[in-house]
């Protein structure tokens, strides 16, 4: 009896040490979780694209920011009176819910004025600026105007491309024409943060 009594303790004191290291292992898979929720960083590598770029909950990178910009400006500027209406279509799936209306007005009378002028449009991006935190995306370089294979004009000119990150996804909120000084309108901003001042 003494000898089943001290196998019994010691089979005891074997499932106490297991259930107390249990019980330990599953507090800090516990507190693993705690901290990595809300906070998922999903690492995207686009098959086109020679950049890497990331996605957090609430948060994308810059990275990402100027690929999407980079890729819509050229739906918006590279336009043929032939490609406008399929790019347009395109560029609408992009759009913000709350912006759809106000675009596809605006790409509409673009490609309006486009055939009926039967121009065409190619930009060229010189330099690209992003502004992470606003999720906008400053861009400027030279637009070159063709109409019927003539070239009509050459000039520098700037765009504001700003988005809208909710649920994951990122869409297009406005695209705008800026100046060429400043394409990100940092200046027009401090400018009136100075005035409310």
């Amino acid at each position: 009896m003494q000898g089943n009594l001290g196998a019994a303790r010691r089979a005891t004191a074997t499932l106490l040490v297991l259930l107390m290291g249990s019980i330990a292992v599953n507090l800090v898979l516990a507190l693993f979780a705690v901290r990595a929720s809300g906070h998922e960083r999903v690492v995207l590598i686009p098959p086109s694209v020679h950049k890497t770029f990331w996605v957090e909950q609430d948060r994308v990178s810059a990275e990402y920011l100027e690929q999407m910009g980079y890729f819509l400006m050229q739906l918006i500027l590279n336009v043929t009176p032939q490609s406008v209406d399929h790019q347009s279509r395109v560029l609408l799936q992009y759009a913000a819910p709350s912006s759809f209306g106000v675009l596809r007005t605006q790409l509409a009378t673009s490609a309006e004025r486009l055939k009926r002028d039967s121009a065409a449009t190619i930009f060229s991006a010189q330099d690209l600026s992003v502004d992470e935190r606003h999720l906008k995306v400053g861009v400027r370089g030279q637009l070159t105007t063709f109409v019927s294979d003539r070239r009509v004009s050459e000039v520098v000119k700037a765009y504001a491309i700003e988005f809208q990150y909710t649920g994951g996804r990122i869409t297009l909120k406005s695209f705008r024409e800026t100046h060429p000084n400043d394409p990100l309108e940092t200046k027009s901003t401090s400018a009136s943060a100075g005035a409310g001042h």
